[in-house]
């Protein structure tokens, strides 16, 4: 059974050999019933592995006798363990693996403890040919440190802008400090590799080629070595780097360093890119690996060795603000050298979005702008003046990206007098729409001509009364029979119209439309429940880009220069479309890859977005 209060006398005579051997009196003899001349008993390891290799454990002591050990002579209260400050570490577990003896404290043992080891009074250790030993034979055994160093780094000093990984311990366009610390004093500083995210080599096994990772890099530098760890002579690595674009990946050449010593076990080394062809890093994810070995030493199968430990850490590295000094990874509008007719024209800059940009400065016409932009979503910002006078204008820009690279560009631009959308009508009946809501949306001050006889809508939502008619007398427009009239003009909606002669229509729109939708579909009249069944619309042709908002009457719709097609325009609800050709007095009906030009009034039955979103 196992015995939980360890005997006085044993105490005191573990005291009074500690106190012995801290004044020299007393030598730790070699064991012969401890150690072999193979292994040394050490710290760190409880069990072996399936290779018979001891297992790393932090809370384990491994003991190594002359011959295979009785496991039954063997429990928790068979040895007592007595810590480097004096106290007694509590065991929990043993295992007995032929001569080794493995015990499981119940405290994680530090970096560099050397515990002693004693058998517990009354205790006897037996091997399998029934010779034992108990406290009086064996005595008192120092544990060698076993237990590699425990290895911290930290990162700082970057150029990044401090916010989330692109903080300045995650991003860099130059150098970056790197800060280890140790949990126990190491054999020289510790030495510093950064290596590209995707290093690899090949090793050879044989006749088997094995390709090797960053992750093999590291673990190639964590255990006990009798020298220090390094991957095999003459080992090739590369990065993914192609710089001659010959299809095959250059040689990269590691650069080590080590790092400087600072005050306690704490050590500090600032990296800064190399400048040979083969040991320069390209910009992108960068692995910084450190790594140190104990003081300490042991015998490992019959070799000296210490044990080594590495600690990593990642930054990214980005010397160019998106890979590009131009402004041509910038999309901004007005487009350079344009002459924009709008009343009131926006000024966009759309940045790529692999990085954080930030704007420094933006002038327009000379004058500082840069508080007055929006960001509308990520790299995206918008700035829209109140006014801007006709003429020609400069904007000047400069922006960092999130490693404080810098990139600065202007363009030009001009404005003039918008013209207006010209609305062309035959004699008879016409199917029309308007690209953008009008400036004046009133019916009176849309349609001016007098040759404009009644104007038509058609809303579905209203099963009273779907249809909205209005007609002209002389310069007013009426309610037809009292009943419901069209009294404003918007975009996204068809409309009736009745000329008594072929005309030109021009109407002032706006060109603020830009997240403009398709009224029709989801217009706010209808106030009812979800329903999944189709019906028929009479849609408008609406310009979301808003640059299809004057003399655009008959062109195919663009958005982004992309031309819609039906289906592009209506989605997977439409079931079929027709537009009404006023001069052959008929529908055509339009086919799904048909391109919606503007201007066209279209008959649409499918499912409503209002209805069912």
């Amino acid at each position: 059974m196992a015995k939980h209060r360890k005997p006085l006398v044993g105490r005191i005579a573990l005291a009074a050999f500690l106190l012995l051997a801290a004044l020299g009196i007393v030598t730790f003899m070699p064991s012969v019933s401890a150690e072999s001349h193979s292994h040394s008993s050490a710290t760190g390891y409880f069990g072996l592995d399936d290779d018979g290799l001891p297992v790393v454990d932090r809370h384990g002591i491994m003991l190594v006798f002359d011959g295979d050990i009785a496991p039954e002579t063997v429990s928790v209260s068979t040895f007592e363990v007595s810590l480097n400050d004096g106290s007694f570490a509590e065991v929990i577990e043993t295992r007995v693996e032929g001569r080794y003896v493995f015990l499981r404290l119940k405290n994680e043992l530090d970096s560099d403890a050397t515990p002693i080891i004693g058998i517990a009074e009354g205790e006897e250790v037996e091997d399998l040919a029934g010779n034992s030993t108990n406290k009086q034979k064996l005595g008192f055994v120092q544990i060698k440190d076993g237990i590699a160093p425990r290895l911290t780094m930290t990162l700082s000093g970057g150029s990044g802008l401090g916010t989330g990984d692109e903080g300045p311990n995650r991003l860099t366009n130059d150098t970056i400090v790197i800060r280890i610390t140790s949990d126990e004093p190491l054999q020289g500083a510790p030495r510093v590799v950064v290596v590209c995210d995707d290093l690899s080599w090949v090793e050879r096994e044989g006749s088997r080629e094995i390709e090797r990772d960053i992750d093999d890099f590291v673990a190639n530098r964590n255990g006990p070595f009798a020298r220090r760890p390094q991957e095999p002579s003459g080992t090739t690595y590369t990065c993914g780097y192609d710089t001659d674009g010959d299809g095959h990946d250059d040689p990269f050449e590691l650069t080590e360093d080590i790092a400087n010593s600072r005050p306690g076990e704490v050590w500090e080394y600032t990296w800064r890119n190399p400048s040979g062809a083969l040991s320069e890093l390209k910009d992108g994810s960068l692995a910084v690996v450190a790594y140190a070995r104990d003081r300490a030493r042991y015998e490992r199968f019959g070799e000296t060795v210490s044990n080594w430990a590495a600690a990593t850490s990642e930054f990214g590295l980005d010397t160019q603000f998106v890979h590009s000094s131009s402004s041509n990874v910038v999309k901004i509008h007005p487009p350079g050298g344009s002459v924009i007719r709008d009343e009131r024209p926006f000024i966009l800059l759309r940045f790529p979005t692999e990085t954080t940009v930030t704007l420094k400065s933006v002038t327009l016409d000379g004058q500082q702008v840069v508080e007055e932009f929006e960001t509308v979503r990520h790299n995206e910002f918008v700035f829209w003046p109140l006014s801007m006078n006709q003429g020609d204008h400069e904007v000047d820009v400069e922006a960092t990206d999130a490693a404080s690279n810098t990139i600065q560009f202007d363009f030009a631009f001009s404005t003039t007098q918008r013209g207006d959308f010209v609305l062309p009508l035959v004699a008879g009946w016409n199917a029309v729409s308007v690209p953008a809501d009008p400036i004046d949306p009133e019916i009176e001050n849309v349609f001016t001509d007098p040759a404009i006889e009644a104007v038509i809508s058609w809303n579905p939502y209203d099963p009273e009364e779907p249809w909205a008619v209005s007609i002209r007398d002389v310069d007013a427009w009426e309610p037809w029979r009292d009943g419901r009239g069209v009294t404003e003009i918007q975009a996204g909606t068809g409309y009736w119209i009745k000329s008594a002669k072929f005309i030109e229509q021009p109407i002032a729109l706006s060109s603020s439309s830009l997240n403009q939708g398709r009224r029709g579909l989801e217009s706010d009249d209808y106030d009812g429940g979800c329903e999944s069944r189709p019906g028929w619309f009479f849609l408008g042709v609406t310009d979301v880009d808003g640059d299809q908002t004057q003399n655009h009457f008959g062109k195919p719709l663009k958005n982004r220069n992309v031309v819609i097609s039906v289906r592009d325009y209506f989605g997977e609800r439409l079931k079929r479309a027709y537009t009404w050709d006023p001069i052959e007095w008929e529908y055509h009906k339009l086919e799904k890859n048909e391109v919606v030009k503007i201007g066209q009034g279209i008959w649409y039955y499918g499912g409503s977005t209002a209805l069912c979103p």
